[in-house]
């Protein structure tokens, strides 16, 4: 078989019984599509007041009085959903009341009356504030979008959450039981103190339409905006004992590196993120919204301000733990401690760990802990032993601010009996000699899943990249044989990479890219996730394109002035699409 055909790394995909069609999860908004219509997870709510259905009189301050988060629910009182949901609300309400969180009602729609909203109430027995707003001042601070949508505020009066309840019900939908409980899992996490793993979802209800222009003017100061944009997209990495070179976490540290922010932020290098926005949706994008990044650089313009401290968020807590949110079934730990030096360029370590299970063991969800997190870039767990010649099945990774890995409900990765597991271990010194003990947790299916997730890779070993070339290509492709779904695209290249594009031709003669990187970066691993599973269907094609510059005008190049070939070390170069792959039963038999 030719070395620029697929390798479906592991395990064959012939045979592997029934499937269940996966399940569809309320979907992760784009942070630049939120951003567009209503205020983003992670933003400062301006205060508002309010005069409920009875008469009484409040505000978002009141509501939150020695309360630990609030809750704000979009109402219709004749909207399908509305309906469906108000029984559920009414015990959430009740269930959370006793640790510390408020609820309110919000009805914004014209046709509702007060004699409808009272019903609403006696109907499902809400007992919070139920606004009927026809000003549209809390409107106008939400943007909430549906009937059904919700809102989680904290105690600090920074957003939290928005978007569904769960994911049972909705306009075009109705599903026998819920696969995710995206209201309750925020709110545990709120109260925790720690992240809400999804910030946004996707609300379904019936439709609400909301002025922009009622949205209030804000004043862009470092406690009441920028410093919230650093909390959510910065400071995993750029604190104290964290990975990045300098702390981001205090308005003295934004103020004396604000130049820096803006380079970094203008060049498009920080956050780390390679995707093209011309193709593909993200789940997993870590892209400033284009609102962030507005008033960022607005406020670095206008010389940082520093505002009024008393509107200042509750810190992420960033303690080892579990994202997860539980324990996982089993944990596996590096061999021994890796020492980091305060200083100096480290190369990859890979250290090799044997399974000593008889049977094989199916995986539903993988988390990778280091406990040198400040000194940690990267750790990938691969499938394969100490005597493999190439490169074997990706298993899960570990970088700053990426959440665990979590497969689609009815799917899962398998571990062979008796399998080796790799990891590799990037470190970057920060100045401070330290060690790490990085540990692995695994959440193993109680049968096996109907569907399996498999990594597989478009690759090739069959190439020479010439010396002094400053962008050499090198092109593998395959052809699926079956259909199936492809769920996470991974490019991996060493040194010289300078772009990757992976692109189907599809068997009714279309083209498509799925992913381009334009600008590589060797340094940063990211597995980039769609937003909804890209379906492959027989005789679809695809292609990986990696283009390498292996001239002087490359700062990370080892040397350019020779030739190079295929190899394990950094200072040679690899060719690999890796990508994640569900494939439909019966994957390939009619070719067998």
């Amino acid at each position: 078989m030719s070395r620029t055909a697929i390798t479906l790394i592991a395990v064959a995909i012939a045979g592997l019984g029934a499937v269940t069609v996966l399940s569809t999860r309320a979907p992760m908004i784009d942070a630049a599509e939120i951003g567009a219509f209503g205020f983003e997870a992670g933003e400062l709510v301006a205060d508002f007041t309010y005069r409920d259905v009875d008469g009484a009189a409040g505000s978002l301050a009141s509501l939150l009085y020695e309360k630990e988060a609030l809750v704000v629910v979009m109402r219709v009182s004749e909207c399908p959903v509305s309906k469906r949901y108000g029984h559920r609300l009414a015990e959430l309400e009740q269930k959370y009341a006793e640790r510390g969180v408020a609820f309110a009602y919000l009805d914004v729609s014209p046709q509702d009356t007060e004699e409808k909203v009272r019903e609403d109430i006696e109907t499902f027995g809400f007992e919070a504030p139920y606004i009927l707003e026809t000003n549209g001042e809390i409107a106008s601070r939400l943007q909430p979008r549906v009937s059904s949508e919700v809102f989680i505020i904290d105690a600090k009066r920074t957003l939290r959450y928005r978007g569904a309840v769960d994911d049972q019900f909705g306009i075009t939908f109705s599903n026998p039981n819920v696969r995710n409980h995206y209201l309750s899992d925020a709110l545990e996490a709120v109260l925790a103190g720690e992240d809400v793993v999804v910030p946004t979802t996707e609300a379904s209800g019936c439709f609400l339409e909301v002025a922009e222009a009622k949205v209030p003017e804000r004043d862009v100061t470092y406690y009441s905006r920028v410093g919230r944009i650093l909390e959510q997209n910065c400071v995993t990495c750029h604190r104290e004992g964290g990975v990045g070179p300098m702390a981001l976490d205090s308005y003295e540290q934004a103020y004396g590196f604000s130049p820096m922010i803006k380079h970094m932020v203008t060049q498009g290098l920080m956050p780390p993120w390679y995707a093209s926005p011309d193709h593909g949706e993200w789940a997993n994008d870590r892209r400033l919204s284009d609102r962030d990044k507005r008033d960022l650089l607005a406020w670095i313009d206008e010389g940082s301000v520093e505002g009024d401290r008393s509107l200042a968020w509750a810190p992420r807590k960033l303690a080892p733990g579990w994202k997860l949110g539980y324990e996982p079934d089993e944990v596996i730990h590096i061999p021994e401690a890796q020492s980091i030096p305060s200083e100096g360029v480290l190369e990859y370590r890979h250290l090799y760990v044997k399974t000593n299970w008889e049977e094989d063991r199916w995986l539903t969800a993988a988390e990778i802990v280091p406990t040198a997190p400040q000194a940690t870039h990267h750790v990938i767990v691969y499938l394969e032993g100490p005597d493999d010649e190439r490169r074997g099945g990706w298993l899960t990774e570990y970088a700053p601010g990426t959440p665990p890995n979590e497969w689609p409900e009815g799917t899962g990765k398998r571990i062979p009996a008796g399998a080796w597991l790799m990891f590799e271990l990037h470190y970057t010194p920060n100045g401070e000699a330290t060690t790490d003990e990085t540990h692995l947790g695994l959440v193993f299916a109680d049968e096996e899943p109907a569907a399996e997730v498999i990594m597989a890779a478009v690759t090739t070993d069959e190439f020479e990249i010439p010396a002094h070339a400053a962008d050499h290509e090198v092109v593998a492709d395959m052809t699926f044989e079956g259909s199936g779904e492809i769920i996470s695209l991974l490019p991996h290249m060493h040194l010289r990479g300078k772009r990757f594009q992976l692109e189907m031709d599809r068997a009714d003669g279309s083209t498509e890219i799925l992913l381009d990187v334009p600008r590589y970066d060797f340094n940063w691993q990211i597995a980039y996730k769609p937003a909804k599973p890209l379906r492959v269907s027989r005789g679809d094609r695809i292609r990986g394109r990696a283009w390498y510059d292996n001239s002087e005008g490359n700062p990370s190049n080892p040397d350019p002035s020779k030739a190079v070939r295929y190899g394990e070390q950094s200072f040679e170069e690899m060719m690999f699409g890796f990508f994640e792959f569900v494939p439909d039963p019966g994957y390939g038999e009619d070719n067998q």
